[in-house]
């Protein structure tokens, strides 16, 4: 099994995971019918790899705004002049992305269906959806509430929908070191207001109701707060999920467990209560390391084998551990599961300020 290695890869798993979450993939889907180009699915690493004669010349505008935080690959999903996020299904089967989005109106409620249906638990790398003014309930779906933006230097407002590659480019592009709130939008000199479900509110009750909000701090437009959709806070979603931060640390440290997992166990060694245990303290050795990075709160980190999974498992074949203690049951290892339970606190990022000031 090699577990010196093993242990190496998941040290290097956390040390790189500020930097590697600063390389998000972006989605986008374009309909797009220029004559004479014939691919339907392109990665690009740069503008500079984007020939702007593959588009017509608003999609390459569009598209160009993508690219302006740096994701490090930018995925075109070329559809044709009434294309749906159903005919982009099939071709997005074989396309790895984290943030997926789409200028269009008539796509949104789609898109943000399409996510939610794909993130099963069984996926690895989880998707996420930059909609317009949709009411998801979903961690992994975020929607923005703006009608319009104006570009810096333009008199005509710009529909949302047609920026929201710009805000896509910047959600793939934030590192696991801090959030999107406050980030600063140079490129634009007005939005529009905050409209929530046909109504007109100000920016902070649009945030509390799961819409992000781009507002005016003095001369300058943020990003208001990094927010998904979620609202409904129950059994396994909690109030921290309504963070894009911690759900995109939440995404990647699920998705570097599964992977080592599948890469160094499965199938690879038997189901014994010694590897378990291995796998267990590698794990834990891999939430430390995240806890010197500061991406999780020090010292609070933990991961056992789940000892009540186990016994349910075996009562449920007729097999009672009521008289059984739980050094029994760990050592009882249930067909090929490996049942885990662990325990984390993602680290927030500094947002919120109150400071009482006292004249003496």
């Amino acid at each position: 099994m090699g577990l010196p290695e093993i242990t190496v890869t998941f040290k290097q798993l956390a040390e790189t995971a500020s930097r590697r979450s600063a390389g998000g993939y972006l989605c986008i889907l374009l309909r797009d019918t220029t004559s004479g180009v014939t691919w339907t699915v392109k990665h690009y690493k740069w503008l500079e790899e984007v020939k702007a004669s593959d588009f017509s010349e608003a999609n390459y505008k569009i598209l160009a705004r993508a690219f302006t935080a740096g994701p490090t690959r930018v995925t075109v999903v070329r559809l044709g002049s009434a294309g749906t996020v159903a005919d982009a299904a099939p071709l997005l089967k074989g396309v790895a992305f984290n943030w997926i989005t789409a200028p269009y109106t008539n796509m949104q409620k789609d898109l943000a269906d399409y996510v939610k249906e794909i993130d099963t638990p069984q996926r690895v790398r989880k998707a996420k959806a930059l909609v317009y003014q949709q009411a998801a309930d979903d961690i992994h779906v975020v929607s923005l509430c703006n009608p319009t933006v104006t570009l810096a230097g333009a008199s005509a407002t710009t529909p949302m929908v047609e920026y929201l590659p710009r805000i896509g480019g910047i959600l793939a592009a934030c590192p696991m070191d801090r959030s999107v709130t406050n980030y600063q939008l140079d490129d634009l000199s007005a939005v529009g207001d905050y409209v929530v479900s046909s109504s007109t509110v100000d920016p902070g009750d649009a945030v509390d109701q799961g819409q992000m909000a781009l507002y005016l701090d003095d001369d300058v437009i943020r990003i208001a707060r990094g927010v998904t959709t979620l609202q409904t806070v129950s059994g396994d979603l909690t109030e921290d999920m309504k963070k894009i931060a911690v759900v995109e640390a939440m995404d990647l440290i699920q998705e570097d467990i599964i992977r080592t997992f599948k890469a160094y166990y499965q199938s690879k060694c038997r189901n014994s209560a010694d590897h378990q245990a291995l796998f267990v303290g590698d794990v834990l050795g891999y939430l430390r390391q995240l806890e010197a990075e500061g991406i999780l709160e020090d010292g609070y980190s933990s991961v056992d084998i789940d000892v009540d999974a186990m016994r349910t498992a075996w009562e449920a074949e007729g097999r009672s551990m009521a008289d059984r203690d739980d050094g029994y049951v760990r050592k009882k290892t249930y067909k090929s599961y490996v049942f885990v339970t662990a325990t984390m606190r993602i680290q927030d990022a500094m947002e919120d300020l109150r400071m009482t000031v006292y004249l003496g």
